[in-house]
């Protein structure tokens, strides 16, 4: 049975509608002065928090991304997309090893999501750790072997998996 909308909810409602109404017409630092308007319990609410961190990563504002997803992957139940994303951002700001740390912080399920494979082969590579790096693109291709030809263009993986 859905619960009756409370006023608390609706202003909460309001305000992350008007900044994904920003957020759609291109205007990202609008749709982030919508979320900062929030009182700082609904500012730390998940569906606060996942529009903030798409809209600082779209502002390319990777330090402040980073910290958002950390603590969307700090959360219960937290996705996979989630430990990536974190690790796109610190990759972003070139701190190669925490984004392997970032990656490594997800939970066990995420040994079996290619993309995750993927992504974590990449910073192992570039961290010099061949085999391992080796090891997980060809698992992440098992996984998901439409990533083959993104593994091909990426000149860190690509030597990895020819042969």
């Amino acid at each position: 049975m859905p619960l009756s909308p409370t006023v608390p909810l609706n202003r909460l409602r309001k305000c992350l509608d008007s900044a994904i109404g920003w957020f759609e017409l291109g205007m990202p630092g609008e749709a982030l002065r919508e979320l900062e308007s929030l009182p700082e319990a609904d500012r730390a609410r998940l569906e606060t928090l996942e529009l903030q961190a798409v809209l600082l990563q779209q502002q390319q504002r990777w330090d402040d991304a980073a910290a958002t997803y950390a603590a969307l992957c700090r959360q219960e139940g937290a996705c996979v997309d989630r430990f990536i994303a974190w690790g796109c951002c610190l990759y972003e700001l070139n701190r190669i090893p925490e984004c392997r740390e970032a990656l490594l912080a997800a939970p066990e399920s995420a040994h079996q999501h290619g993309l995750w494979n993927y992504h974590l082969a990449c910073y192992e590579a570039l961290l010099g750790r061949t085999d391992e790096a080796r090891r997980l693109i060809r698992h992440s291709l098992e996984i998901e072997p439409r990533l083959r030809a993104m593994a091909l263009r990426n000149s860190n993986l690509a030597p990895l998996i020819a042969g």
